[in-house]
């Protein structure tokens, strides 16, 4: 009699279990339907798999899953679904309304230039494409204006040690970021990097390995092993965090934390918010997770302190001319 009674016990908390997890699952379908509606493939494949981890058996996640990937491998570069609509693009603002900043106190001007493809325009016609495009020859140009004209060009880090008084500000300070991860960057970036013996942040996607856009791990740590390049975090797959809920949100930021330190064999302190995309809580999480700071797509150049998860940047425009390029970090 005692056996039966305990066989019924764990029969109905297996079964309220079973149903709590269900329950739960198909709350995470849901919002993964939803975002896939919203043409969000990639924050709907995070929701589908937290689903399916919650309760493997469900065979219309799997399809869900199946379906998302055939979506997302049907596209000939990932980099079109991550390009197509936002990107981290930018308000720039007209030449004719920047005004001159007047620092404060603890304020620093230095501009912190944000790349993306570093290539010829495959889609002249599209003004996103356009602006997120640089010609190689361009950056060249920019790259030797930077070299001839008593720029210095500094690292996240050495910001970090002006603002603590370990080191001076150099005169005319700018620092070049570049994201995404494109293996536009290895091919056509670098060598002009090499040329003029500068420095840059690449801030990487972690699981596009398989995507021919994208840098292969070899490349990632050869550039990290010259000594111009420092690999900066930019979340396992590029998804709007502001999407996500609190668990997938810590595996995005602190997955692409983890994946390139095991790769690289050292750690990584630079974090940048894939489409510009934060919240109070993502800040937060992404100081929690360990990195010294963060950079946002806020246009701008003044530095300081209580910037430090949200660093201002200036887009690179593809559109810019070398003159308007010049205004803009002057």
């Amino acid at each position: 009699m005692g056996f039966k009674l305990l066989l019924i016990i764990v029969v109905v908390i297996t079964g309220v279990l079973l149903f709590v997890s269900y329950k739960e699952s198909t709350a995470l379908k849901a919002q993964g339907d939803l975002l896939l509606q919203q043409n969000k493939p990639q924050e709907a494949l995070l929701y589908y798999e937290e689903a399916k981890n919650i309760f493997p058996l469900r065979q219309d996640v799997n399809d869900d899953i199946s379906s998302v990937n055939l979506l997302m491998n049907s596209q000939t570069e990932y980099s079109q679904i991550v390009d197509q609509e936002y990107a981290e693009s930018q308000t720039i603002p007209l030449l004719q309304n920047i005004v001159p900043a007047a620092l404060k106190n603890g304020e620093y001007f230095v501009p912190i230039l944000m790349y993306h493809h570093i290539r010829i325009n495959p889609m002249p016609a599209s003004p996103l494409w356009a602006s997120l495009n640089v010609d190689p020859n361009l950056l060249d140009s920019e790259l030797n204006y930077l070299h001839t004209n008593d720029f210095h060009i500094i690292t996240l880090g050495d910001l970090i040690k002006i603002m603590n008084g370990q080191e001076k500000l150099p005169k005319n300070p700018v620092i070049l970021t570049f994201d995404d991860g494109y293996e536009d960057f290895y091919t056509n970036a670098f060598p002009l990097l090499q040329k003029y013996k500068m420095k840059a942040t690449e801030f990487v996607i972690t699981q596009v390995e398989t995507a021919p856009a994208y840098l292969s791990w070899d490349q990632i740590v050869a550039l990290d092993k010259s000594g111009l390049v420092e690999i900066a975090a930019h979340t396992q797959h590029h998804p709007f965090l502001t999407d996500l809920n609190a668990t997938l949100i810590d595996k995005e930021i602190m997955g692409s934390k983890s994946d390139i330190e095991s790769h690289l064999g050292h750690t990584v302190n630079w974090f940048a918010y894939p489409y510009g995309a934060y919240n109070n809580f993502i800040v937060s999480e992404t100081q929690k997770a360990g990195f010294t700071g963060a950079v946002s797509t806020i246009y701008g150049a003044v530095q300081s302190k209580d910037k430090l998860f949200l660093m201002p940047r200036i887009a690179a425009d593809g559109r810019f001319t070398l003159d308007e390029f010049i205004k803009r970090i002057r």
